[in-house]
């Protein structure tokens, strides 16, 4: 019967985590280094530190809605980092996916859809 009841939690807790995900970002936001992404963030937004030739950090909240705020490295200089492709429809597309290890969520940005693995 206990294991019962741990199956079904766990049905629950994965539905109730998948219900309340977002599928896709509102939009894209270039910021320089010194202004505070804050507010993007909170319209759900992908934040690109730096300039468009340059990009240096990705930023957005992680779309499970677990509160995180995730920052993604976009400098050839450093590793691990991404690479962002900026599409002629105002989109974003992040290389490779992202996965959030203190939620654990795994997903990829395509043209600022959310696809979920």
């Amino acid at each position: 019967m206990t294991n019962w009841y741990k199956n079904t939690i766990g049905f629950i807790r994965n539905w109730w985590r998948q219900r309340r995900r977002y599928n896709n970002f509102t939009g894209v936001a270039f910021l320089e280094p010194h202004v505070d992404p804050a507010e993007e963030l909170h319209r759900r937004k992908l934040v690109i530190i730096g300039s468009r030739g340059n990009p240096k950090w990705l930023r957005f909240a992680c779309p499970c809605r677990c509160g995180e705020i995730i920052a993604l490295n976009l400098m050839q200089s450093f590793t691990p980092r991404w690479r962002v492709e900026i599409h002629p429809n105002k989109t974003v597309s992040v290389v490779p996916s992202v996965d959030v290890v203190s939620c654990q969520s795994h997903f990829w940005i395509r043209e600022n859809r959310i696809h979920w693995v």
